[in-house]
């Protein structure tokens, strides 16, 4: 750590003098025409004379200016191009020794037509933009997106990988922080991408080595969503409708409305995505010389659902103030469900037979909102914002149920016969309720001064606090008196919890620009204070620390336009409270969890390398990276010794030592033709877990990959086909193995009234060809998980767009998420 401050200090002790001179020769600022609105996802070209080969290429920033600085004497002609807008030419540039500088002020980009634009939409927009400290992803282009969600958006970026329960993965870890248009999601992690609506999105910012601005959250970066909100001039909007063969179902609307000073937005989402598999398992414990082979073989079925409104407010005060509001309710939460066959063998005895039903419900009703406020001193990017955020999650509820009955019930039977069936022939069973609450505070103010055309210097404090508050308690099944009971002698079974992470944040950032180089470094401080409460004996805890995370990014355009972008960022991710909770849950019969009230922070280290070429309407991008984390987090299974019959697992958390990724990301964006684009994406890396713990203590590496290709043909002015095929490879943890699998999917979308009405039909593993399995292998525990998905999954997606809402392709479904079960 001393080390990579000494190394920040010494090149900015070299690097600023000289940036402080450079001056950009081309400057100016893009906007939309009407609205004024910046712009910052365009392409800049400068042509030099007659030549159509471009001699310089930028991108706008995040307030819509541009700087060309490394241009030598001459004449040139200005050229910006974006989806949707007029292209924008402006020839006649002389730079000579009397005009060395050119400020072209504010460049208002015209809106086609809607017919006009929705001709460019047919010819391909770039599915990943590169800048200099992320990665956008475009959420227009994959046809198999319809009727899905953020985390189907997200299937063809490099390195992405989704197990048999839906759980993202980035680089082999989940452990990445999700925003929404600058603000924490409503859930976190892998629910959060799924309870988002993919017609709701624009892009997808993928920052995977985030620069001293951002939340230290999040050991494999942030993942922010950008949603669409019109900015024409008066009233617009559009509907989605899907469903699929899974019985899952979503509708979603959004209205924008835009005046003089003025624009608000107001939308709504039902969703209901269901997943559903056939769910297998082969389970050997040894507790105490006594050993329990189990198998349990049955349907396994989940349902993230979400229902929500949402508004937003945004108010030109004056020309260089405005004023923003956001306020969003609903009710959310996910289902699981198994109905499964189980036998049980112990060597000489006789082998027993049950039916089994496990029932997990997580819900919450929440309201959050959000005010801003943003004021200009100039057009240069000299800006101070800030930012107030509140979220409560109220009436929110963890139920788990598990029952296990005579082995000749059946699902019909119980849902038939009623609750005195059940009763009469169940053997076993346990309930657990946590009851509780949940408040997050946010607060940001962040300041920007630009100290000369080409340099900025930002600097900010956040405060960010999350609190929850609640009772756990469990209820064991009486067979002799047919009856629930609650237990109470242990507090691992009835207790309160208190939770509450308070983080203090300090940021500088110093960025700028000589001739092709750019860089950018900063440096946060955190100070970070967690407590935890509970009536478990010694499991309270009260932490306080204050840590540093440097981070740099440097950025080279090369000749024939070419890039290279380097980066550093250190990261942390610290418990959640469910990562700690000293109590014990079921997740079915014969699987435990119990949190670790003593998980501590990892901490993480990340290197990317990136080079990319444009190679006329193609694109071909290398990214090399490196991520080193201390303290790694992983869910580990034992035999629970405690268990109130053998053959039971318990799963807890656990800072199982250090582990390393390093390896290589592809992607090739190819007009092979005018009708036909081709994506190619792929990653090779090499992940090694280096095991610390003294309990099974295991080292492993694998070499992990996977790739996909993408077709999209445009078989006919308003008809688009898409064929994917994809193989996800094996890999690895401190206990076992996960094998390789591969699927193809297929999907073809119809636009019908000049393109306001589409209609998109998909299919997923066309060949039924997914299987997820996964092998645990310890001393005194072997596992193997066999999960096939249902088929077929064919999901249908209608998309309708009214006066001048920017039309746009229904975003991408992750077709990874195949499976439910792989965490039994």
């Amino acid at each position: 750590m001393k080390n990579c401050l000494s190394l920040i200090l010494l090149f900015l002790s070299f690097s600023t003098p000289l940036y402080a001179d450079a001056a950009p020769r081309i400057k100016g600022k893009l906007v939309e025409a009407g609205s004024r609105q910046p712009i910052d996802f365009a392409d800049i070209y400068l042509l030099a004379g007659e030549s159509a080969v471009p001699a310089y290429r930028s991108f706008p920033e995040s307030n819509g200016q541009f700087v060309i600085l490394d241009v030598r004497d001459g004449t040139y002609t200005l050229l910006v191009r974006l989806l949707g807008f007029d292209v924008y030419t402006l020839p006649g540039l002389v730079l000579n020794a009397s005009t060395p500088q050119l400020d072209l002020g504010t460049i208002e980009m015209k809106p086609l037509e809607v017919g006009l634009a929705e001709v460019e939409v047919v010819a391909h927009k770039k599915q990943i933009i590169y800048k200099l400290d992320k990665k956008i992803i475009d959420a227009s282009g994959n046809l198999l997106a319809g009727g899905g969600s953020a985390v189907d958006i997200l299937e063809h970026t490099p390195s992405i990988r989704v197990d048999a329960e839906g759980e993202v993965s980035f680089r082999g870890s989940s452990g990445f922080a999700v925003y929404v248009d600058g603000k924490p999601s409503v859930f976190s992690g892998s629910q959060a991408l799924q309870q988002i609506p993919a017609g709701q999105i624009e892009n997808i910012e993928i920052i995977t080595t985030p620069s001293a601005r951002h939340d230290t959250g999040g050991d494999v970066g942030i993942i922010h969503i950008i949603t669409r909100k019109d900015a024409k001039p008066g009233l617009s909007g559009m509907v989605n409708l899907s469903g699929s063969t899974l019985l899952s179902r979503a509708a979603d609307f959004l209205l924008s409305h835009q005046a003089n000073r003025s624009r608000w937005h107001f939308g709504g989402n039902w969703t209901e995505r269901m997943l559903k598999s056939q769910f297998e398992q082969d389970k050997t414990t040894l507790v105490n010389g006594w050993e329990t082979h189990s198998h349990s073989t049955g349907p396994r079925s989940s349902n993230n659902f979400n229902y929500s409104l949402k508004a937003g407010w945004q108010y030109d005060l004056l020309t260089t103030t405005s004023l923003t509001a956001d306020l969003e309710g609903g009710y959310g939460g996910r289902i699981r469900q198994g109905d499964l066959r189980y036998s049980e063998e112990h060597p000489g005895l006789e082998r027993a037979d049950y039916f089994s039903r496990d029932y997990y419900h997580i819900d919450e009703t929440y309201l959050q909102g959000s005010l801003g406020a943003n004021h200009r001193f100039n057009d240069n990017g000299h800006q101070l914002s800030t930012l107030f955020y509140l979220k409560y999650g109220g009436d929110a509820l963890e139920y788990f149920q598990s029952d296990l009955f005579d082995a000749l019930v059946t699902p019909s039977l119980l849902k038939k016969a009623g609750n005195a069936y059940a009763d009469e022939h169940r053997q076993m069973g346990h309930r657990a309720y946590e009851d509780e609450y949940r408040w997050t505070v946010r607060a940001n103010i962040d300041y920007a001064y630009p100290y000369n055309a080409s340099g900025r210097l930002e600097a900010g404090y956040q405060y960010y606090s999350y609190l929850e508050d609640g009772d756990y308690s469990m209820e064991f099944w009486l067979p002799d008196e047919k009856r629930f009971e609650f237990r109470t002698d242990d507090a691992i079974y009835n207790n309160f919890f208190y939770f509450q992470n308070g983080i203090h944040s300090l940021y500088a950032l110093l960025a700028d620009a000589y001739r092709s180089f750019t860089y950018q470094i900063g440096l946060r401080g955190e100070h970070t204070h967690r407590v935890l409460r509970t009536d478990v004996a010694g499991a309270n805890r009260t932490y306080n620390n204050f840590h540093l995370f440097p981070s740099v990014h440097i950025g080279v355009n090369l000749p024939h336009e070419q890039q290279l972008l380097a980066s550093y960022s250190r990261r942390i991710t610290r418990p959640d409270l469910f990562y700690m909770e000293p109590y014990i849950t079921y997740r079915d019969f014969y699987s435990a969890e119990i949190g670790n009230p003593d998980i501590g922070n990892e901490f993480i280290n990340s290197f990317e390398l990136n080079y990319k070429k444009n190679i006329g309407a193609s694109t071909l991008s290398v990214t090399a990276f490196h991520r080193s984390r201390a303290g790694k987090i992983e869910r580990l299974r034992i035999p629970y010794e405690s268990a109130i019959r053998p053959g039971v697992t318990l799963d807890s958390m656990a800072n199982v030592g250090n582990d390393y990724s390093s390896g290589l990301e592809l992607n090739g964006q190819i007009q092979a033709s005018r009708r036909w684009n081709l994506g190619i994406n792929g990653s090779l890396y090499h992940y090694r877990v280096v095991n610390k713990l003294l309990r099974d203590a295991r080292n492993a590496s694998s070499a992990n990959y996977d790739i996909t290709l993408h077709n999209a043909l445009d078989a006919g002015r308003y008809t688009r086909i898409q064929i994917d095929g994809n193989f996800v490879g094996p890999s690895v943890t401190t206990q076992g193995r996960t094998k390789a699998y591969w699927y193809v999917n297929l999907a073809i979308r119809q636009q019908f009234l000049n393109r306001r009405l589409s209609a998109s039909l998909s299919m997923r593993d066309v060949f039924n060809s997914a299987r997820y399995v996964s092998h645990i292998s310890t001393a005194d525990l072997q596992s193997l998980t066999k999960i096939r998905p249902s088929y077929p999954l064919i999901t249908l997606t209608l998309n309708y767009t009214f006066n001048n809402f920017k039309a746009k392709s229904t975003p991408p479904r992750e077709d990874r998420d195949l499976f439910e079960g792989s965490k039994h």
